[in-house]
Order: C-alpha cells, then sequence, then structure tokens
C-alpha cells in the first residue's frame, strides 16, 4: 500500500473532526481567526455517449454517489491559509465494470486577502482515486495539481478565478495509465448574493491534457449551477445544484456527457452568514479533477 493511501484518509479524519468540536469563540478576538464548514452530500449521475457506444455492455451510466467535504480557514491580518478535504463513492462500484469506484483528497490555499477587495494566492491539492473493474485488478492512481487563484469582490457578487496544471503519478508508481496526466485547465466562478444568507453560484472551465497509454489528447469542458440557503441564527445551510461535462477524446473521437444533480447540508462556524463566509471565511475550492479523472480513466478509456 502506497503512503499516500493512509495520509490521506488521515488528512480528512482530521479535517471532519476538527470542523465538529472546534468552537466559534475561536474564531473571534485578536490574532489567527478560524473559520471552517463540513458538507454531507448525495449526488445523482448520469452518462450519456449520444449513441457513440463510448459506455460498453457492464459499465453503469445511472449512479448514486455519497460525499462529505471539510475545510478551515485560518486567516491573520491580511494572510489567509485555507486547507480543504473531500471523499466521494458510488453507491453501486461491484455490479459496473469501468466505473468510477470512490475518490478522496486535500489541498492547501495560501495567499493574501482584503475583504473589501479580493483575494490572491496558490494552491496544491493531491488525491487518489479508483475504478472498478468487475474482473478484479481494480485500477487506481494518484493525481495532484497546482495552480493560482483570485477573487475580486463587489458588493452582492463575487468574481473568482483559477488556472493551474493537473497530472498524476507515473506508470512506475503504480498510476492508472488512462488517467488524466500533463494537463492545463481554468476555471471561471460568479457568486452573487440576495441579502446576506442566500446564494447562486455559477461556474465554467476548461482542461486539456492526455490519457491513455498512447497519450490521446483529452479536453474536458465543464459548467455548473447551484443555490445556498442558510437558515437565520443556525450554522446550517441547504444546497442543490447540477453540474455537466463534456469529455471529447480525439484518437477515437469519443464524446462522453456527464450530469450530476446534487443536494446536501452544510455545517457552518466563525462567520455569521454566506455572505461574511465568502468574504472571511471559506470560499476557496479546487478544481473536479479527481471527479474527471473517475469518468476518463473509466468509461472514457
Amino acid at each position: 500500500m502506497r503512503k499516500l493511501d493512509l495520509i490521506i484518509p488521515g488528512l480528512i479524519g482530521t479535517a471532519v473532526v476538527g470542523i465538529t468540536v472546534a468552537p466559534p469563540a475561536m474564531s473571534g478576538g485578536e490574532g489567527v481567526k478560524l473559520s471552517g464548514k463540513g458538507e454531507f452530500l448525495a449526488t445523482y449521475l448520469h452518462l450519456d455517449d449520444n449513441g457513440k457506444k463510448v459506455i460498453q455492455g457492464g459499465e453503469a451510466s445511472d449512479y448514486w454517489t455519497l460525499g462529505g467535504a471539510g475545510a478551515l480557514d485560518f486567516a491573520w491580518r491580511a494572510l489567509n491559509l485555507q486547507a480543504d478535504f473531500s471523499a466521494e463513492g458510488n453507491l453501486n462500484e461491484k455490479s459496473a465494470d469501468d466505473t468510477y469506484r470512490h475518490s478522496y483528497g486535500g489541498g492547501i490555499h495560501v495567499g493574501w486577502r482584503d475583504p473589501e477587495l479580493g483575494s490572491f494566492g496558490a494552491f496544491g491539492t493531491v488525491g487518489h482515486v479508483k475504478i472498478n473493474n468487475v474482473g478484479g485488478n481494480d485500477p487506481d492512481t494518484i493525481a495532484w495539481g497546482v495552480g493560482l487563484e483570485g477573487q475580486t469582490f463587489f458588493d452582492p457578487f463575487t468574481l473568482y478565478l483559477q488556472a493551474g496544471y493537473l497530472d498524476r503519478e507515473p506508470r512506475s508508481s503504480g498510476g492508472d495509465v488512462d488517467a488524466l496526466k500533463n494537463a492545463g485547465f481554468g476555471r471561471a466562478v460568479g457568486r452573487y448574493f440576495y441579502g446576506d444568507d442566500f446564494k447562486l453560484e455559477a461556474e465554467a472551465s476548461y482542461t486539456q491534457g492526455k490519457m491513455d497509454p498512447d497519450e490521446d489528447n483529452v479536453w474536458i469542458l465543464g459548467w455548473r449551477a447551484d443555490a445556498e440557503y442558510r437558515l437565520g441564527g443556525t450554522p446550517v445551510s441547504g444546497f442543490v445544484g447540477y453540474t455537466g461535462a463534456r469529455y471529447d477524446q480525439d484518437d477515437d473521437s469519443d464524446v462522453l456527457y456527464e450530469h450530476r444533480i446534487a443536494f446536501g447540508v452544510r455545517v457552518y462556524f466563525g462567520q455569521e452568514s454566506l455572505k461574511a463566509n465568502d468574504r472571511n471565511g471559506v470560499s476557496l475550492d479546487l478544481p473536479r479533477y479527481l471527479e474527471w479523472n473517475g469518468q476518463i480513466a473509466g468509461a472514457l478509456e
């Protein structure tokens, strides 16, 4: 077993415990200010190949996943550090071939932030992806990424831009040869606040890299929209959203569409509203590179 297979779940567990027990009082006063959130969600996932036979017999095109995530934000004057952790598992993993089984990972964001203006910094992330094979020998890989990111704050609106590089461990280290490698990506996220506790969010992304042993070119066009409402006077919010992606593999002219409908709950501490959290707390996130690998190394390969 590779060391990262043990380290990443350990970090996720530490984050979940920390978010559960951390008292709100830790976010106040002078010095370092701490805030965070925890999340649980259920997702229905549908894959569509438009009749191009990308999805072979025995491979799943419809299934449910369950996931959880946590994030901690440490702010000291204009310096900002945020840690992210997440995990997701397919509830139908053992009955389908070449199908996304599970993923987990984490990331660190470091940068400058002014609640009146915006933020700028860098991030790094690493995670694990596993694909289910009915015949055994389930392939898995460690994937990672680095990049730059920035936010601009307006009164009711936030613009968040992120760009970077994604890769995976080499085949000689046990990496899945079908997974995404040597890829560049860019994301644009917009958030609009109706009052302090109702948020609408939309995203568009583009990724280009390599896949498969013969290093086929692959392009990923992604989009997302969701809404979140926080119950007044409580740390609890509910959310629902739709996420989509188009995967293009040039050598085989394969095209795969991914559609996700998700809903769940989040629990916050350290910030009094969704808008305050956006400007002063956990407001950064990571590209969907683990989920992308789940389809590239799964149904698309």
